[in-house]
């Protein structure tokens, strides 16, 4: 269980050297340095469009991972608790007919209750962390931050990086402005995001000793 947090702690470290080519030194090194008429086409024209690149694919990684040890996190419990997935859910015949033990069975159980779960809003998502697993976000500060981010990568991915209406609901965004996240806002993440997963791990090991 300890190699999911440490993967985590791992890769959101590995940003870090990554948000630093956001510097304007590096800008305009690249700038210089890329003499090939071609490939300055495909070169942001600004500083600030190349750091906002910069900073949001960043940002993107770090989300994904953190959203990842959500899932691996679900799926690690499941697997030591099997009696609490959900009693109504039910799999089609034809999705079985070629699983020839019981594991499989579960694995697919766990997969399709992860995929159902994960495709809901973040706030779904944390109170169904609450409910069904006793994992809680430890305030509102976590829960709004983590909240606040779903729907920037949401905005950034799906819209054009310019706020949608959710967002705009809370956050101090207003509708159709541009998302322009700087290094602080990927910094300010991450290490939220880690002594929120450190909270969120402590509370697993806790309450599902099996999986220490």
């Amino acid at each position: 269980m300890s190699n999911l947090l440490n993967r985590l702690i791992n890769q959101l470290d590995t940003l870090i050297p990554f948000i630093a080519i956001s510097s304007e030194d590096v800008f305009n090194f690249i700038q210089r340095e890329n003499y090939n008429k071609s490939q300055q086409e495909n070169l942001p024209d600004s500083y600030i469009v190349y750091r906002t690149q910069v900073n949001h694919s960043a940002f993107l990684l770090g989300y994904s991972y953190f959203e990842f040890f959500l899932i691996d996190l679900v799926r690690e419990i499941y697997l030591s608790k099997p009696k609490m997935l959900p009693k109504d859910k039910k799999l089609k015949f034809v999705e079985i007919l070629n699983l020839n033990n019981y594991e499989s069975i579960l694995k697919l159980m766990i997969e399709k209750e992860v995929i159902a779960l994960f495709y809901q809003s973040m706030e779904k998502i944390i109170e169904y962390f609450s409910n069904k697993l006793g994992l809680n976000w430890p305030n509102e500060k976590y829960k709004s931050m983590t909240v606040e981010a779903s729907c920037l990568r949401n905005c950034i991915i799906h819209n054009m990086n310019y706020a949608n209406s959710r967002l705009s609901e809370i956050s101090n965004y207003e509708i159709n402005e541009k998302i322009q996240l700087n290094s602080s806002d990927v910094h300010s993440f991450g290490i939220t995001a880690r002594n929120l997963v450190r909270e969120l791990y402590k509370q697993a090991c806790e309450k599902y000793d099996c999986l220490q």
